[in-house]
């Protein structure tokens, strides 16, 4: 068990962003097996107008290491020993793998078999890239069917046919190594997990809201917006859309002639409405021009919700854009095909949702948070499983 010596665990969730990073630190506490969430901190990349991966690689390192800094001191140099480190969809590939195989008749299912039919996965998604260059670090078991049936542990069951849906998730080499070392030499003895948002926030909520339905978990975040496809409760894909939070915060800053924290001040109180009628007014004139590039955008996955022939859609909001109803209400077209109409509802997520699995909770700042709240509770709960 993870917890039967009688110390506490510290460790820190990392979201890796393209508005910037940001990180929780938390603690298990002997006799509690839930997380005790103490401090959130922040570091937003600088603005430019050259936004492209390098410039977010090199912000990212530099604002990584000052959060780690900034933890040091906040713990006195106690620093934990567990780094949960979660990557938006700019810095990692990712994709979902289906194996088939046919059996001899009774053959019974080992812990080995399930390894090579994983192997094989793995090497089906390796291929074509620079092995060499590439370091796969999730690895996810999504659903195993046995003859036909879903069957979670398959382990001892016989079977003439099997399938099984594999996702994974690499990063490069240059980008893996650049955080174990950025980590280990803040705590050489360092545990380090990377994770994708998408698989955490799929192990966390598929119980509670897509079990045997089509979803789209819509991650807006900073400069971009992730779409995940679920179909039958499996990721099939992952759409990566040029279009963020941050697209709203230039508009407001360039019309109210406001620095971008005050612009984010004022979309926080336009989205409360605590603003005054004639702001509020204003703040929707100035984003009804930026959001219909965000439904234009949008068309791309209804194209693929088509395609894949979804039906009764659930649509989730995870990311710190789904506060903003005029995002929301703007991804509904009027005119759906009526596969996609019938059925479908929106609705956002919070960290709030999930309060109950912490011993403590402080520090999250709306659905933006929903990725380092996911990664603290599903790190817990397989250590606690195993």
């Amino acid at each position: 068990m993870f917890f039967r010596k009688q110390k506490i665990y510290s460790g820190v969730a990392f979201d890796i962003g393209t508005a910037g990073v940001s990180a929780t630190l938390f603690e298990i506490r002997p006799q509690d097996a839930r997380p005790h969430v103490l401090k959130t901190f922040r570091k937003f990349h600088k603005t430019s107008l050259r936004r492209n991966a390098n410039h977010f690689s090199k912000s990212m390192t530099s604002q990584f290491s000052t959060l780690l800094e900034d933890i040091k001191l906040f713990t006195q140099n106690k620093m934990p020993s567990v780094y949960l480190v979660g990557l938006s969809s700019i810095f990692y590939l990712g994709k979902t793998e289906h194996i088939y195989e046919k059996l001899l008749a009774g053959r019974t299912i080992t812990a080995r078999d399930i390894d090579g039919f994983i192997a094989s996965a793995r090497d089906k998604f390796l291929s074509g890239l620079e092995q060499g260059d590439v370091v796969v670090f999730e690895t996810l078991l999504m659903r195993s069917v046995l003859n036909g049936y879903v069957i979670e542990q398959i382990i001892g069951k016989s079977a003439t046919e099997l399938e099984l849906w594999v996702r994974f998730g690499a990063t490069s080499r240059e980008l893996y190594d650049t955080f174990t070392k950025i980590i280990h030499s803040a705590n050489p003895n360092a545990e380090i997990r990377f994770s994708t948002f998408p698989s955490v926030s799929w192990e966390l909520m598929r119980e509670v809201y897509f079990p045997a339905h089509s979803a789209l978990m819509v991650d807006i975040g900073g400069e971009l917006a992730e779409v995940t496809f679920l179909a039958d409760g499996i990721i099939t894909e992952v759409l990566s859309l040029p279009f963020g939070v941050m697209n709203l915060l230039l508009r407001i800053s360039e019309a109210e002639r406001v620095d971008l924290e005050n612009a984010l001040s004022m979309l926080r109180a336009y989205t409360e409405g605590v603003l005054t009628k004639e702001t509020e007014n204003h703040i929707r004139a100035i984003l009804k021009k930026e959001i219909k590039n965000w439904e234009e955008i949008f068309e791309r996955v209804w194209q693929e919700a088509a395609r894949q022939t979804m039906f009764d859609v659930k649509m989730l909001f995870l990311g710190g854009g789904g506060v903003v109803d005029d995002l929301k209400n703007a991804v509904v077209p009027p005119l759906l095909h009526p596969n996609l109409a019938k059925g479908l509802s929106t609705s956002v997520v919070t960290p709030e949702a999930f309060r109950d699995k912490f011993a403590t909770f402080a520090g999250f700042d709306g659905p933006g948070d929903f990725g380092l709240m996911a990664l603290i509770i599903m790190y817990i709960s397989n250590k606690t499983n195993l």
